[in-house]
């Protein structure tokens, strides 16, 4: 009905308007050239007149949080922040400029807890290197990454559930075959991440198994591993993947905010919004342990359950920017980070200036063994979840059945600084 009707308005339109008498032939070329002129100019029309739509800019990636606002809403440290700079060629890593800052406890706050004495004074002017770090955690998916990598080229075995390296004494990490709280399942061929928490921080890793993977990392990416894995000793020259040192991890924790300094990377509010910590409210708290939070999760976004499949029964939950002026995510809470240093209880009082790499032995625990640091806090106990920016911790302590507390909030990120000289 429609092909007819133009063919009688073209006939029409022709008779009036060519003195010259066509032939059927030319006259049917016409009207399919003036059809297909009609539809081109109707698909034109529809797209708006300017153009496909996705010449505008990229897609969005897939899995991106939603409702995001701007960096600096809520967030007193980000009013006046340093550009964050995103390194070429390392994706989901910032740069953390060199600078000098006063390390250590502004506050008095370390010497609360009775039972354990301020190991954050005195207060210390440290200088660091720029550097680069890890936006966020190192997730399950990531780790479960290595994993597979590590034992089809022979670095790692498992015993019991528990990884090691190849005719090692150190585990790296726990599967659910060895605790009931692992994200990461192991057949006896492969590993898998279990309970669709790829995107939450890697837990039940230990030092070792941190330090591992940095030096896989490093080798996947050209870089030259920094750990030697007989000694663990870390070569800082090298160009590779590591730990932070706990400098490292304060200075780019405060995000660059030094007038005033700050209880937390953001500010002085303990603002349940931005972190995850004991009752913080999100709808992680519920179900089974760990009640971790996806890595990034705290970005001021409106999120909703149809996207993250959370156990608790909101439909919704509205967060709050808990990113520092760096753009870092998690500084606080969610899991304890691992950093390269031992932890030495009086280190403050002989820390050096520049680039401190912490003690060269640790301070023995009530078990007569050395620890490493953690630092950031976690979702599982204390005040804040301890998660001060200053606060040091011994992983050692980590719950009410120290030594053998359980590893389901101990996790960390990783730094890598380009060689010097």
């Amino acid at each position: 009905m429609l092909g007819s009707c133009w063919c009688a308005r073209l006939e029409s339109w022709l008779g009036r308007c060519c003195p010259i008498k066509l032939g059927i032939t030319e006259i049917i070329d016409m009207k399919r050239q003036f059809i297909l002129g009609g539809l081109v100019l109707f698909i034109i029309l529809i797209s708006g007149c300017s153009g496909f739509p996705h010449d505008q800019g990229e897609i969005p990636e897939q899995g991106a949080r939603p409702e995001e606002k701007p960096a600096s809403e809520g967030n007193p440290a980000k009013e006046s922040s340093p550009e964050v700079k995103q390194p070429a060629g390392l994706k989901g890593m910032v740069v953390i400029p060199s600078g000098e800052f006063e390390m250590g406890d502004h506050h008095g706050l370390g010497s609360e807890d009775p039972k354990h004495p301020n190991d954050e004074v005195p207060v210390h002017i440290v200088r660091v290197d720029q550097f680069y770090m890890g936006i966020t955690e190192v997730t399950n998916h990531q780790y479960c990454e290595y994993l597979n990598a590590a034992l089809s080229q022979g670095l790692i075995e498992v015993r019991n559930g528990l990884v090691y390296g190849v005719s090692g004494s150190y585990v790296y990490c726990e599967t659910r075959e060895a605790v009931p709280y692992s994200r990461i399942g192991w057949d006896g061929k492969m590993f898998t991440i279990l309970d669709n928490k790829g995107d939450h921080p890697m837990v039940g890793v230990m030092w070792y198994g941190a330090a591992a993977y940095c030096n896989w990392l490093s080798i996947q990416n050209g870089y030259n591993s920094c750990y030697d894995l007989l000694s663990w000793e870390c070569d800082f020259s090298k160009n590779g993947f590591r730990l932070p040192t706990e400098a490292e991890w304060e200075y780019a924790a405060r995000g660059g905010q030094y007038d005033p300094y700050y209880i937390f990377p953001w500010g002085d509010d303990a603002d349940n919004m931005k972190a995850n910590w004991p009752n913080s409210g999100d709808p992680y708290e519920t179900g089974p342990y760990p009640w971790t939070t996806p890595v990034g999760f705290y970005n001021g976004g409106l999120h909703h359950k149809a996207d993250f499949g959370w156990p608790g029964r909101q439909d919704s939950y509205q967060t709050s920017d808990g990113s520092n002026a760096y753009g870092l995510y998690d500084m606080m809470g969610n899991v304890w980070e691992w950093c390269g240093d031992w932890y030495g209880r009086d280190y403050y009082s002989f820390s050096p200036y520049d680039n401190p790499q912490g003690p060269d032995r640790g301070t023995l625990m009530p078990d007569g063994k050395p620890y490493r640091v953690v630092r950031g806090g976690n979702w599982y106990n204390g005040q804040w979840g301890h998660s001060r920016v200053a606060n040091r911790n011994c992983g050692y302590y980590r719950g009410p059945q120290d030594p053998n507390h359980p590893y389901y909030h101990v996790g960390f990120r990783i730094v890598r600084r380009d060689s010097r000289g």
